[in-house]
Parts: structure tokens; sequence; C-alpha cells
């Protein structure tokens, strides 16, 4: 990990306050620079104020975003990224390794970018655990944390066989990676399926081209098919990081409002969860829980049926911090115009 980690350091009821955005006017195509690449994303609402950063689940992209951020209030800033390997973003080099270092320090690389004192991190499943882990090491950067259904404990009781299954599948993704083959490639029928069948079928189908409009390029060899572009290496990342006991022991250190949102269909919820959400309350912070019926994607799926409560978290929360800079480049916003991967849409 050290190796690795040197290679990259180089309210009111919200239906009151509520107004849709804009496709056109509040919502622009982001880079970001970083050591290996860039991080690409979107950029909803005012860019005159430092924003929520909001990190997707892992292999999906920003667009797992696309239809709650609009249900929010207009008057916030939100900046969607995509994970290295993830959506539009630079893969990490070739023969490095995924792990939850890489996903830190994306967060760590865009708020120093940005020259930001604090953050505000808005999360879904990896998203909602790098954003946990980041606060729970940094509990002086974070101002606000929303974790959308998350695993907890961190470290399954299987570690040793699943690291020693890791490693011994990882060479023949980062060689086909080395070897620059296309992909194997579908049918946008055969994707629709594909990827509702996974995770239990956790995204629904009239949802899925959230995540196929930039998960997807059109294949060379079959006409009318396309591949995933995302990186196979996700296939052998590692995100085990916490023991229960540090878990534990380290979740006081978390000082601001945490708002955490647990799906019905996610399977029996560790015991672990709810201390952390009882260490969360006896810390004397403010701690929202809510519990909803749907998937794992239902923040993609359904976000009607929490975003009034998230929308109310959102706004009592934000200006809390001086929120007056960006420190926004001009030349962070992609041209859309000269960027054909962003015209690419598949209803």
């Amino acid at each position: 990990m050290m190796t690795l980690l040197k290679t990259f350091l180089k309210l009111p009821k919200c239906s009151a306050v509520i107004r849709a955005f804009s496709s056109e006017n509040h919502v622009q195509e982001v880079s970001i620079p970083v050591p290996w690449g860039e991080i690409r994303g979107k950029w909803w609402g005012p860019t005159d104020q430092r924003p929520i950063l909001c990190l997707h689940g892992w292999q999906d992209n920003c667009g797992s975003f696309d239809r709650l951020l609009p249900l929010l209030s207009r008057n916030i800033g939100y900046l969607a990224v995509d994970f290295p390997g993830h959506g539009f973003s630079t893969r990490i080099p070739v023969g490095c390794f995924y792990n939850i270092t890489v996903f830190l320090l994306t967060v760590e690389y865009i708020r120093k970018y940005f020259s930001w004192p604090k953050v505000s991190l808005l999360g879904h499943s990896l998203g909602g655990a790098t954003s946990l882990i980041y606060s729970l090491m940094y509990p002086d950067r974070v101002d606000m944390l929303t974790c959308m259904d998350i695993h907890l404990p961190l470290w399954p009781k299987h570690h040793v066989s699943l690291t020693s299954n890791i490693i011994e599948d990882f060479p023949r993704s980062n060689e086909f990676l080395a070897s620059k083959k296309e992909p194997p490639s579908y049918r946008i029928s055969e994707i629709k399926k594909k990827l509702h069948a996974s995770l239990s079928e956790s995204i629904q189908i009239k949802c899925v081209k959230y995540i196929m409009n930039r998960n997807l390029a059109p294949s060379k060899i079959h006409p009318e098919k396309y591949y995933f572009t995302r990186d196979p290496r996700l296939k052998q990342c590692e995100m085990f990081c916490f023991t229960n006991a540090e878990l534990s022991k380290n979740a006081p250190n978390i000082k601001c409002p945490v708002f955490l949102l647990r799906a019905s269909s996610h399977g029996t919820y560790h015991e672990k969860f709810y201390e952390i959400l009882e260490v969360f309350k006896k810390n004397g912070i403010e701690c929202v829980f809510r519990f909803v019926k749907g998937t794992h994607h239902v923040h993609l799926n359904n976000p009607e049926t929490f975003a009034e409560d998230l929308n109310t978290f959102l706004l009592k929360n934000y200006n809390a911090e001086n929120r007056s800079l960006s420190n926004v480049k001009e030349d962070v916003f992609v041209n859309e115009e000269d960027d054909v991967r962003i015209k690419e849409s598949f209803n």
C-alpha cells in the first residue's frame, strides 16, 4: 500500500424549497487534473460556493446521482465525480492495484486542487465507505457526511481467502489491459439486462441508462455493439481496511452532522452498523438515520422516497461552514462540443 501511496502522492420541508435543475443551465461537465490523468464529473448548481462532493458506488459512475440531485435544493452546489477507472475518469497506471487508498486519495486530490479547507461528503456504497473512512481519518476536514447504503463491517470474515483470490485473478486482468485488446461487446438490449441482473437486480431496467451513458464505448469490431469502458481490474479491487475494533475506536473522531440511509433489501444488517449509529448519537452530534424500502440502488431507482429528509438535513447544515469561495477554475469545465463521450445517449 505504501508503494501505491507514493506513486499517487507525487430545515423547512424540501417540497417548499426545491427548484428543478435545468440540464442546459445548471449541470456542467468538469475535468480535475491528478498525477495519473484526470478525474471527470458533473457540477450541479452554483459554482461560486463550495459544493457537496458526491461519490458513487463500485463499478458505477457519477450518473448514479442523476435522479437524486434534481430533487434536492437548487441553491446548493453538488460535484459528482467518477472514481479512477470508472466513467470518464483516467484509469490508474498498468500494473497498479485498486484499493481503498486510491479512492481516499481521489478525495484528497480534489480537496487540494480547489484549496477547500473542508469537504462535505455524500456517498453511495463504495463512495459512502470512502466518505466514512475519510471522515474517520480526517475529522477536521469534513463538515457534513451522508452515507447511503454502505457495507459494515469494513473487514470481512474471510479476508485471507478473498485476498488470495484477488491476487490470483489480478494478473489476468492486468495482462488483458496491457494487451489493449477490445473487451467483449454486446447490443444495448443485452447490456441493459446485464446491468439489471448484477447485484441481485439492484438497478431497475428504466434506470440503467444513467449508468450506461458514462460506461460504454462503441465497438470498432462489431457494428451496433458496445463494450464496458470501466477498468477490468476493478473486479479485483480490495476495499477492506478497518477491523471492527478499529471502527469502534475511531468512530468517536467524527464530529460533523451525519445522515445515514439503509435500503430494505440490502440484506441482514451487521450489528456493527447499529453500534456505530449509537456511537454517533452518544457523541452528541446530529445523526439522522433513515430506513427506506428499496434495493441497494434506491437513490437511483426511487430517490423520492428519502429526498425530502435528505434535503432538510442538507439545508440545515450546508451553511454551517464558510462556503463563499469554491475556488473553481474556468479550465475545469469541459467543452461539451469537443467531447463526443458526453453526446452518447442510450435512452
